[in-house]
């Protein structure tokens, strides 16, 4: 059975006043018109609901079992509005985001889930570790529904969007102990025949490409020993002295003990990080996330 929600609030009113006169005041409707609601109500509950006493008002033994139900009802509704218009404007939902462990700890990132989470408490958050590649992925399979992932003038996928967050750099990175941290290359060309690690191609096929495409353009082919899925375990194997990586400048904020991170003058490897969300899943919630790492005038450079 369908119930009126605007009768059902009549009826409400009605009954915590005591008073017909009362409530049509406080309703600004005609005493009249209320009386006729209040039939009407009646009629579709199939009971009496109120009787007039010299007190006022009175609920019968059906209104009070009744009023119970409309005021959960209205309650109901109101807090229904409530969420909704909370989620409408971001303040309300659930983020799935994707970042590389080195920009998971990067300030601005840390200072928008802080400030999000400070103004929107009825947002939480699901945060994956991984590379671009396979983070880029998942916001295409609909399993993230954002990233910051690497994105580059080949990037041709109309089904993900993307803003521009930060613009990083890649240096060198060598166990401390090495004879490369002696004697840091002038020139990429240097590397040729030293240990090498990287990450795997298939977690990120586009950096991993233009990185190797940039090493060949210096005359440097590097000799892959061994290789890791994220930055850290790059950095890890780094650590152990099993070779050398090359890793972007933000990195260094959280560095494995042994590691040194040194520039090499040819090296100019400069990639471009974006907040990237699929073109169909820019929800409030995903904006207003958007919107706080990536506020105007706010995109990054290392250099």
């Amino acid at each position: 059975m369908h119930f009126d929600g605007k009768r059902l609030h009549y009826f409400v009113t009605v009954a915590d006043t005591g008073s017909l006169g009362r409530a049509a005041e406080v309703l600004h409707v005609a005493q009249p018109a209320l009386s006729r609601q209040m039939r009407l109500l009646e009629d579709e509950v199939g009971a009496p609901l109120m009787e007039r006493t010299p007190r006022g008002m009175v609920l019968t033994a059906a209104g009070q079992a009744f009023y119970l139900s409309a005021r959960r009802l209205l309650d109901d509704g109101h807090a229904a509005v409530h969420r909704a218009r909370l989620a409408a404007s971001g303040n309300l939902g659930h983020l799935r985001v994707g970042f590389s462990e080195i920009y998971l700890w990067h300030p601005q990132v840390l200072a928008a889930l802080q400030a999000y989470r400070s103004q929107s408490p009825g947002v939480t958050f699901t945060v994956e570790a991984m590379l671009s590649g396979a983070i880029a992925e998942r916001v295409r399979d609909g399993q993230l529904d954002l990233a910051l992932a690497y994105r580059n003038q080949a990037d041709d996928d109309s089904s993900l969007h993307s803003r521009p967050w930060l613009v990083d750099e890649y240096r060198l990175v060598v166990h401390r102990d090495s004879a490369l941290a002696r004697r840091p290359p002038r020139r990429l060309a240097d590397l040729n025949g030293e240990d090498f690690i990287l990450f795997r191609r298939d977690q990120s096929p586009r950096m991993h490409d233009t990185i190797i495409h940039h090493f060949h353009q210096r005359g440097f082919s590097p000799h892959i020993v061994q290789e890791g899925t994220t930055h850290y375990t790059v950095l890890a194997l780094v650590a152990a002295g099993l070779g050398c990586s090359v890793m972007p400048v933000s990195a260094a904020a959280r560095m494995p003990a042994g590691v040194k991170m040194l520039p090499v003058p040819d090296m100019q490897l400069l990639t471009p990080i974006h907040a990237v969300w699929h073109r169909d899943n820019f929800t409030p919630v995903v904006q207003r996330f958007v919107d706080l790492l990536c506020e105007p005038g706010q995109v990054e450079t290392t250099l």
